[in-house]
């Protein structure tokens, strides 16, 4: 027991020397065009890329042809008091705010939708997302999120996957089976 006392005495007796923390800049190169990097992270994550010169949400719609569709660039929710009306939701189009080229991580905000859960309950999502707000990585995306007022955001990377217990993956567990990622000029 003395050796232990000896010990915490010892640490309370050191004098230590506040050194401070290194210095480094994180944020990654604006003028780099970071399209690439978003593409193939994009594909790693298991997401598909589109790219439109410019969107109609009609077609968007005809083109993946499932049942039960919502814009919201459109008013398909009226109506709609509760998210639990919207249980079987096959395809959710969003707009993205921001492009994370390092891991393909889009920044969505519930201000053009209603319900936060939406994300989370469609079967598939598709997230328009316009090439000039793509960035290189997220102390970039972080520092732009830190600066506006949102009640809600979150970043989203591909399809939802796990591998939990047996190690088996499993792809729409807890989200979106498929990510479709419109790239928008």
């Amino acid at each position: 027991m003395a050796s232990k006392k000896n010990i915490i005495n010892n640490i309370r007796k050191a004098k230590l020397v506040d050194t401070g923390l290194p210095e480094f800049d994180f944020r990654s190169d604006s003028k780099f065009n970071w399209i690439d990097v978003f593409r193939a992270s994009a594909k790693k994550a298991g997401s598909s890329i589109i790219h439109k010169e410019e969107i109609d949400y009609a077609k968007v719609k005809k083109v993946i042809n499932l049942s039960q569709y919502l814009s919201f660039q459109s008013s398909d929710l009226q109506g709609v008091n509760s998210p639990d009306e919207l249980t079987d939701i096959d395809l959710l189009i969003l707009d993205g705010e921001i492009g994370v080229a390092e891991n393909a991580a889009i920044w969505v905000t519930d201000k053009n939708w209603p319900f936060r859960v939406l994300p989370f309950i469609a079967e598939h999502l598709v997230i328009c997302l316009k090439r000039e707000v793509i960035i290189g990585n997220m102390h970039d995306a972080y520092a732009i999120v830190a600066e506006a007022n949102y009640d809600f955001g979150v970043f989203i990377a591909g399809p939802s996957k796990t591998a939990d217990i047996e190690q088996s993956l499993v792809i729409g567990a807890q989200g979106a089976m498929s990510l479709r990622i419109i790239l928008v000029d």
